[in-house]
Order: structure tokens, then C-alpha cells, then sequence
């Protein structure tokens, strides 16, 4: 009762989804994390003494030490910005990156983003200083204040070289792939709260939404069944006393089959579980058809994959070709 599919009737095709997430700086268990990061020499490098984000308590869930924290991101990130074969350190001309001597990071975990963060789906809220500024992206992995948006547009349009239209709008980048989320001061900024975002706590902390990014593949598998193909029926019901295709014996058998087969009618289970010898007299009729309920999609190992269930039975006409498409998501 099996026939390989034609690979021509086989369809995949991908798909992106976007789902929206809000978190803020009390998300911490979830892996979302604010810290800060500084550069400075790292001899004589003291962990005890040094500045650091702790996370959690009893224990500590992270710890993100502020002077390894920006070495890491000027190698990661920024360092050879000129190299076009460094996907993260090359700019291409869309995205404008300059790392300061201090900057402040959020970091999303993967699972909160799946394949990567939605380009332009970003807003953060953030209240770490006097005023609540609101950073957006824009879609190239640049952030920016909303508040000066004209001003970051003619700097973007300028090829990033406007140094006064920079000067308030540019905040810092986002690295979409990875979950990253780098605030660093520029200009004038230095002495504003730029340099304090994503580091407060409880009221005065952050809001971050975002949209994560997933491929889901839609199958589409045409099933063809050709005319006096599969006109035989493998339904218990069509066999003599409903007694299926298989010896079983022992006390225990019932157990494996679903009730009603009780002999006699008396409420006490047969003991066995005889095969059938032939089918019921009304198969034998010319105009015996059976019915399509489901589909079974199986591998190379005649491994069960996926069953596709009709919204009512189809009647397998001999004389007619049927195409049955079967459909999911994953």
C-alpha cells in the first residue's frame, strides 16, 4: 500500500515569522542582561577590586567585568571595521560604528530571538536618566534617538560624515544575529545619559521590544492515486468478526486491541485474537469502493513522518485520478 512520491509533487518553501517581545532590566533570570563596559589597561587586571555586573543572588546567575567587557566588543565588533570579509567589523557604507572609551551593552539571549532580531523592530525605552529617551533602529544596525531623527537621517544621507548632525541623534549599534546591543557615547553625549543606558534598575531602568526572526518551511506533498490504485481496503471492518490481520494469544491480549470484542456479548474478553481469513461478502460487490480517511507520509525506512487527516472521506473511484495534498508547517 505504499507509492513513492513523484519529486515534482513535492513542495517546500520557506517562510519568515516574527513574533514581538517586550523585556526590561528586571528580565535578568531570562538571560537578558544591561551592563557596562570601559576601556582601560588590563594589566595587572584585579577581579576582585574591578568593576562588575553581578546578576542574580544565591547564587550569582553572570557576572560581566567592565574592562574584558569592552576589549571583547572592539574585538568582536569593531576592531578592523575597514575588512570587508569581517562580517561584524565591516560597514559597507549602511552602518556607522565608533566605540568609545566607555560604553553600555544589553544582550539577548538566542532564545529570545531565534534566528536573529527583526532589522527595524527595535525600541528601547529607557528612564537611567533625567529624561526617558527612546532609541529605534534603523534597520542597518544603527540606533539613534527618535527625538532627533531628521538629524540622524541627514547623517546617514551624508555617509555618516555630518559630524554635528551625529552629534545627538547616533547612540550606538545593534548586531542583529547575535543579540547585541551596544550604547556608546559620542560628542557632546558623553556627558549626557546616552552613557547610562541599560544600566539603571527598578523604576529607572529599561523597556526593550523587538521582533525574533524564525524560518518555517511549508511542506506540500501532492499525493496522487491512480485509477484502480489502492481499491482494497485495509479497515478492520471489513473483515470477518472485526478480527483484524494478526494471531495473538495469551490473557493479557485484550489490552492491545480497543474494547468490544467481548464474546458473546457476555462482558468478558476473549483471551486470543484470531487472523482473519477472508473479508466480508459485501467487498465482493462490483460497486464495493473504499474510502479515503488519512494519508500517511513515510521515509526511505518505512518510518511513519506525518499523517495528514481529511475533513471528511474521499471515495476512491477506480475509474478516477485523485491528488490529495497534504500541508504542515515546521
Amino acid at each position: 500500500m505504499f507509492k513513492r512520491l513523484d519529486p515534482r509533487d513535492i513542495n517546500i518553501t520557506p517562510f519568515k515569522a516574527y513574533k514581538e517581545f517586550s523585556v526590561t532590566n528586571t528580565d535578568s533570570g531570562s538571560g537578558v542582561y544591561g551592563f557596562a563596559a570601559i576601556s582601560s589597561s588590563l594589566h595587572n587586571f584585579i577581579p576582585s577590586t574591578a568593576t562588575v555586573s553581578h546578576f542574580g543572588s544565591n547564587p550569582i546567575t553572570a557576572s560581566f567585568y567592565a574592562i574584558p567587557s569592552w576589549f571583547m566588543l572592539n574585538h568582536r565588533y569593531y576592531k578592523d571595521s575597514d575588512n570587508e570579509f569581517n562580517n561584524f567589523g565591516a560597514s559597507n557604507g549602511k552602518q556607522y560604528k565608533e566605540l568609545n572609551s566607555t560604553a553600555t551593552v544589553i544582550s539577548v539571549p538566542q532564545s529570545l530571538f531565534g534566528e536573529r532580531i527583526k532589522p527595524k523592530s527595535i525600541e528601547l525605552k529607557d528612564d537611567s536618566g533625567p529624561e526617558t529617551l527612546t532609541i529605534v533602529d534603523d534597520g542597518d544596525g544603527n540606533l539613534y534617538d527618535n527625538d532627533f531623527s531628521s538629524s540622524f537621517a541627514r547623517f546617514a544621507a551624508s555617509q555618516f560624515t555630518a559630524s554635528i548632525d551625529k552629534t545627538g541623534s547616533f547612540v550606538g549599534n545593534v548586531f542583529y544575529d547575535e543579540g547585541v546591543l551596544v550604547f556608546t557615547n559620542t560628542g557632546s553625549a558623553e556627558t549626557s545619559q546616552y552613557n547610562a543606558i541599560g544600566t539603571g534598575s527598578a523604576a529607572n531602568g529599561y523597556e526593550l521590544k523587538y521582533k525574533s526572526q524564525i524560518t518555517i518551511r511549508e511542506h506540500s506533498y501532492t499525493c496522487m492515486v491512480g485509477e484502480n490504485e489502492y481499491n482494497a481496503s485495509t479497515n478492520i471492518s471489513v473483515t470477518t468478526d472485526r478480527s483484524g490481520s494478526i494471531n495473538v494469544s495469551g490473557s493479557e491480549s485484550w489490552r492491545l486491541f480497543p474494547p468490544g470484542h467481548a464474546a458473546a456479548q457476555s462482558g468478558s474478553y476473549k483471551h486470543y485474537y484470531q487472523q482473519a481469513t477472508e473479508y466480508e461478502n459485501f467487498t465482493t460487490h462490483s460497486l464495493f469502493t473504499p474510502y479515503i480517511t488519512k494519508i500517511g507520509l513515510y521515509n526511505d525506512f518505512n518510518e511513519l513522518l506525518a499523517v495528514g487527516q481529511l475533513s471528511a472521506p474521499v471515495k476512491n473511484d477506480k475509474e478516477l485520478l485523485i491528488g490529495i495534498q497534504v500541508r504542515f508547517d515546521v
